[in-house]
């Protein structure tokens, strides 16, 4: 997959996919590397947006160019994930497409995922660690009471700590119940180790399928952080 372009949010440097008019997955689907899906506004705002070209659906994704490891990945949405179409999916995650054993370890993915995977009536969110299992998975119900929502998952070398709250917050606000939407902690076998990993965020279509309401979805994302473990 020829690279085109990178843009430079949150202190780091991303590359936006771009799937040159064939299909790749998630989905699979088409992604387009357009300022149309792709762009950071002038208050620093990632927006990732699905938009119909000339009757194709084109999807959104970027990834960091260097690899974070162990540590808190944080997320601070400015929008309404708990609104989607249940054909659009947001994920927040890790995958290592590079190291020669990164099938064997399923790419060292972990998620946060915001999807109904086609179903109106299905839980909307959900963290997840590969390979896809029940006890991987702690699917929930988001109902955000306004636009601003953050979402970390901290990566030990022996758990995943997930958390989603109300709000923007990078330490955990007090009374933490008034703002905590879920929390969940993983510490099963399939745990990854750290290599050639990289942050991802992308709005896409499940099984490549147009929104059932036939329009656009966009999400601003206001900043990502890392924070090194023990830092």
């Amino acid at each position: 997959m020829k690279q085109t372009r990178t843009i430079n949010w949150s202190g780091y440097t991303w590359n936006v996919k771009d799937t040159h008019g064939g299909k790749w997955g998630p989905g699979p689907n088409y992604f387009s590397s357009s300022h149309d899906n792709v762009w950071v506004d002038d208050a620093g705002r990632l927006h990732l947006k699905v938009t119909r070209c000339n009757g194709i659906w084109y999807c959104a994704e970027i990834f960091s160019t260097q690899t974070f490891g162990y540590g808190t990945y944080r997320f601070f949405i400015d929008g309404r994930p708990d609104q989607f179409d249940p054909n659009i999916v947001l994920g927040l995650f890790t995958y290592d497409s590079i190291s020669a054993d990164a099938p064997a370890v399923y790419h060292r993915e972990i998620d946060i995922e915001f999807a109904k995977w086609g179903d109106p009536h299905a839980l909307n969110t959900q963290y997840s660690i590969q390979p896809p299992k029940a006890s991987n998975t702690e699917s929930f119900q988001t109902l955000l009471n306004g636009y601003r929502s953050t979402h970390s998952f901290k990566w030990t070398p022996s758990e995943i700590k997930f958390m989603s709250l109300h709000g923007h917050y990078s330490k955990p606000p007090n009374p933490l119940e008034w703002y905590l939407i879920k929390d969940w902690s993983y510490t099963g076998e399939d745990i990854p180790n750290t290599r050639n990993e990289k942050a991802h965020l992308n709005l896409w279509l499940m099984d490549g399928r147009a929104p059932i309401d036939q329009q656009d979805a966009e999400i601003a994302i206001t900043k990502f952080e890392f924070e090194p473990l023990n830092h």
